[in-house]
Formats: structure tokens, C-alpha cells, sequence
């Protein structure tokens, strides 16, 4: 396999476009015995002529014509190589692809592609929704870049990294004129009486509500709407007797405008998702996915602090 430097195919266009070694070497900035001596090993590592020389210039061979052409477009994709690369650098060219379960998602969007639109305008951004054991496998065939999920979610595994963010206190929410809200504070076995709806749960959360709520091991959930759309849960729980377990930062909007409050249970457990960032581990970010993430931990931070105190 033949390996041709650019600076050589340089030297090999300038000659066939000067049609002069003194002219080509004033162009490429070399001494003209510099410039032939790059030409004539070229010409050795192809194994043919490329030009015929005479007392009037240069004139191609047939397989210079050929090798000028070629080289002229891998030093064209060369310059677009490095031009590119620049841009990236200067978040002016690439896109991200992050993947977003349904907590993350409602906490994070559209604050997040608003944020980094208005900084990063040029920079295309894709985001994925689906639960956490989904998201792990779209990371792991780097079909996106970093996903924000619970960091039990993802498997303790050398090829995974994750960057813990602040725990985000959860607790039971309904509308403001739910019954169970004219007991004062009720047990969480109260809940039973009413609809459930919830995200897909991984098991973590499945086992916890099972002790919670007292089901027996073999018994299920029996959520009467399941998906993995927060904002869409909301609103039914807003508009009927249904109650949703969420973080109080998921649900800190809804919370401020009264559309919903918080269950006060009697004896509230501790209850919080463990929110991470969570990347391959030994892969370099580009420059945009390293913005993206870097924004994203900003905004899952304020609106954790933003919801303090509500539970």
C-alpha cells in the first residue's frame, strides 16, 4: 500500500498547475532543488513518471493526469477535514444525541433544547425517550451520547460511567380538591383506594412500591394508566382522582400554579430518585456532547434547589 503525505500531492499540484519548478516552488515555499527532489520521490513511490521534463517547463504524463486529478480531491476533503474540525471545536458544526428517561425528561425539556439552542444555534440536537434499560442499550451502540436516568437503572459495568447529580426528593401528588386531601394526613395505604398511574417502572421502584403500599409479592400494581410520558400523567391526575409518585422537581410547575399538591402522609418514608449522568467510559465527548452534558447537570441542579422544601 502506497502512503502519499498531502504536502507531497501539494507539490505534485502546484507543478502540474505552474508548469514550472521555479514558479511551483516559489508557490510552495521550497528551494527548486527541494521541490524536485519531492517529485522525483513520488515519482519513485508510484513506480512511473509523472511529468516529462524539458528546457520549456513540464508537461504531464498520462498517469500524472491521473494522480493530479485524484490529489486535487483528497487535498479538497483535506481542507474540509481540518475546516471541520475547527468548527467543531468552535460548536459551530457536529449535533448531540442524548437519551432522557421520564423523569429526566420532564424535569429537563424543553429548558434544556431551549438553553442550548440559544447558545449553540448552529448544533443539531436529538433527543431519545424511553426508559432506563433501553436508554443503557442506545448508549452501549452509541446511538446517543450520554443518558440522564436513575443510576440504579444502568448495570454496574466497566464499559459504563457515571457522574452522580444531587438526590430528588419524591413524594405523592393529586389535585387540590382530591378526597383523600380533607383526611389531613393519611397512611400510605390510603392510596390503594384510588387510581395509580405511573411510568414504566424498573424493578427498583417496582419492588419499593410493593413494601410501600403493602402488595403482596405476587400481587401487581394495578396502575390504571402507564406511560412514560410525565407531562401527559399530570395532567390526568390533575383532572381526576388518580395520585402519581413523582420528585417534587418534576412536578415543581404544576406545585407553584396549584394544579397539584403533595399527599401528607403520616409517616413519610424517604423516597427520592438518584438521578446520574451516565456515559460510556473511556469514549471523548465531542465538544457539543460535553456542552450539552455540562447544561444538563446545570439544569437538573436548579431545578432541584428550585423545588426544595415542597415535600
Amino acid at each position: 500500500m502506497h502512503e502519499i503525505n498531502s504536502r507531497r500531492l501539494s507539490h505534485l499540484v502546484a507543478l502540474a498547475e505552474e508548469g514550472s519548478f521555479a514558479r511551483a516552488a516559489g508557490r510552495v515555499h521550497l528551494s527548486q532543488p527541494a521541490l524536485s527532489r519531492s517529485i522525483q520521490v513520488l515519482e519513485d513511490e508510484i513506480g512511473m513518471k509523472l511529468f516529462d521534463r524539458a528546457a520549456r517547463g513540464v508537461a504531464l504524463t498520462a498517469a500524472g493526469r491521473l494522480l493530479v486529478e485524484r490529489a486535487r480531491r483528497v487535498l479538497f476533503e483535506t481542507r474540509c477535514m481540518f475546516r471541520d474540525v475547527e468548527l467543531l471545536k468552535a460548536h459551530e458544526l457536529g449535533e448531540v444525541r442524548i437519551g432522557l428517561g421520564p423523569y429526566a425528561a420532564v424535569v429537563l425539556l424543553p429548558d434544556l433544547l431551549v438553553e442550548f439552542s440559544r447558545r449553540f444555534p448552529k448544533i443539531k440536537v436529538v433527543v431519545e425517550l424511553c426508559d432506563g434499560d433501553e436508554l443503557i442499550q442506545k448508549l452501549r451502540a452509541e446511538r446517543v451520547d450520554f443518558v440522564v436516568a436513575d443510576r440504579r437503572v444502568p448495570p454496574v459495568t466497566p464499559d459504563i460511567a457515571l457522574r452522580r447529580l444531587p438526590r430528588h426528593e419524591g413524594g405523592w401528588f393529586a389535585r387540590p380538591d382530591h378526597p383523600l386531601l380533607a383526611r389531613g394526613p393519611v397512611s400510605l395505604s390510603a392510596m390503594r383506594d384510588f387510581p395509580l398511574v405511573s411510568v414504566s417502572l424498573p424493578m427498583f421502584m417496582k419492588d419499593a412500591l410493593h413494601r410501600l403500599l403493602k402488595y403482596h409479592a405476587h400481587e401487581e400494581i394495578p396502575l390504571q394508566v402507564e406511560c412514560n410520558d410525565v407531562a401527559v400523567l399530570k395532567q390526568v391526575v390533575a383532572r381526576t382522582d388518580a395520585v402519581l409518585f413523582a420528585t417534587a422537581s418534576a412536578v415543581r410547575r404544576e406545585l407553584e400554579a396549584q394544579h397539584l399538591v403533595p399527599i401528607r402522609l403520616t409517616h413519610p418514608p424517604k423516597l427520592s430518585l438518584e438521578f446520574a449522568l451516565v456515559s460510556l467510559a473511556e469514549r471523548t465527548h465531542s465538544p457539543a456532547a460535553s456542552a450539552a452534558l455540562a447544561l444538563a447537570e446545570e439544569i437538573m441542579d436548579d431545578a432541584n434547589s428550585a423545588a426544595s422544601g415542597v415535600l
